[in-house]
């Protein structure tokens, strides 16, 4: 069904002049022609000119180079303007309904510019997981954060980092591990994730993040500190920590290399996990996120495929799932930067103060995901939906909570269980 108010699925976005004046000449020119041919209200405008910016992003061709004008003028009534609107519509609904096509894309990248790493002279302030906080419209874990680097040398065309630092600078945080030797830590916390203002190996310990960390693990063996990555760097010549568990973010090849720009390869990825299994660290793995493209449903199980060939139950503490996920404020940054991707290409639907993929089309592609895993490791491995729609887990995962809280106890429950089982196998060899 084609939307009535294409607003409700391309949701705040720059003002009229501004947008225009991100065209080149030629698009500019073809709107200035198109608004003085036909009738728009303001609104209708901008309507056109949010769906030219997803057009430029998408590398397809301007709608008003292709719209069939002999029809919209062949009207008796008067209402050309309306005329255009819907035929406007119809065409981006066709284009957000289907699967993306990466099959002849190929983006032009422009890496965001960092220039200088600084350090800086800041507290270690503990955040929250980005889940919804206006009750539970997600299933949430009740992650806490640390940042103790802020902002990402990677350009992944759908990040959000970008949108919250300077573009120009990677901050590291100052005497990290005195800061962090004396922060008081509230009795609730026993799960903590690096990997949110930055790539969490993105430095590798050339800042002494890592020996930071290592030191703030060791003095809080009641607390799992979690580093997610897409980097490749070569950290595992020494020891650390069991409780500390190292994961990366995986996705499907075409996804990594088109849209995960200047990031390690997915091979590069499973290489360095398994350096850090054979070094003795648990892993972890992050497949999120998954991106509705044609393919999908042979690359992602191919992904398992090579999980499973790597790693066995016994290595992997756990494994996340989740897609695209975009809050009003990255949208806008999104378009405004114009670059060249297709993660907007998909049906924006409201989800929990967010917009996401249609529930249908997320079950399905999570489904797909969870079953090309063996019984043996969906038996053994938690493996959980991550900022999803708790109605999406008694379909996709044979299992549901009724609150948070009790998503986060089985979460504990199962990750300080396998760390007790990995330090017994470690201890015996």
């Amino acid at each position: 069904m084609i939307a009535k108010n294409l607003s409700a699925i391309i949701p705040d976005m720059p003002a009229l002049d501004e947008l225009i004046d991100s065209f080149d000449s030629a698009r500019k020119e073809a709107l200035t022609q198109l608004f003085q041919r036909y009738h728009f209200t303001e609104s209708q405008k901008l309507e056109i000119a949010k769906s030219e910016a997803d057009l430029r992003q998408w590398k397809e061709k301007p709608f008003v180079s292709i719209a069939d004008y002999n029809a919209i003028d062949s009207r008796k009534d008067g209402r050309k303007g309306d005329a255009f609107i819907s035929s406007l519509r119809a065409y981006m609904q066709t284009l957000r309904s289907k699967e993306t096509d990466y099959s002849d894309f190929t983006p032009q990248v422009h890496p965001r510019p960092k220039n200088r790493i600084i350090s800086i002279e800041k507290d270690i302030v503990l955040g929250r997981c980005p889940c919804p906080v206006d009750g539970e419209k997600t299933r949430c874990c009740k992650l806490v954060t640390m940042d103790p680097v802020e902002q990402c040398a990677f350009s992944c065309s759908y990040c959000s980092v970008q949108a919250f630092y300077s573009e120009k600078e990677i901050h590291t945080i100052s005497n990290l591990k005195e800061k962090l030797l004396n922060l008081s830590i509230p009795d609730n916390v026993w799960h903590i994730g690096t990997g949110q203002a930055s790539d969490s190996l993105l430095l590798g310990d050339d800042f002494g993040t890592l020996s930071a960390l290592s030191a703030f693990a060791e003095a809080h063996p009641e607390i799992i500190i979690e580093l997610k990555s897409k980097s490749s760097r070569d950290v595992f010549d020494r020891k650390y920590p069991k409780n500390i568990v190292f994961t990366w973010s995986l996705n499907a090849p075409t996804i990594a290399n088109k849209e995960e720009h200047l990031t390690a390869s997915i091979d590069k990825r499973l290489s360095d996990a398994a350096k850090a299994r054979d070094n003795g660290n648990l892993v972890g793995f992050h497949i999120h996120p998954m991106v509705y493209f044609k393919g999908w449903n042979e690359e992602y199980p191919e992904l398992v495929r090579k999980i499973e060939s790597m790693f066995s139950p016994d290595d992997v503490m756990m494994i996340g799932i989740g897609t695209l996920i975009f809050t009003k404020s990255v949208l806008r940054k999104l378009r405004e930067n114009g670059e060249e991707s297709k993660v907007l290409e998909m049906e924006l639907t409201p989800a929990a103060g967010k917009f996401s993929y249609p529930l249908a089309i997320r079950e399905k592609m999570f489904s797909t995901l969870v079953n090309a895993f063996s019984p043996d490791f969906r038996d053994n491995v938690f493996i959980y939906l991550c900022m999803e729609d708790p109605s999406l887990w008694l379909p996709v995962l044979g299992r549901e909570y009724k609150c948070d809280k009790d998503f986060e106890d089985d979460m504990k429950k199962h990750y300080f269980e396998k760390i007790a089982r990995h330090q017994v196998c470690s201890d015996s060899l």
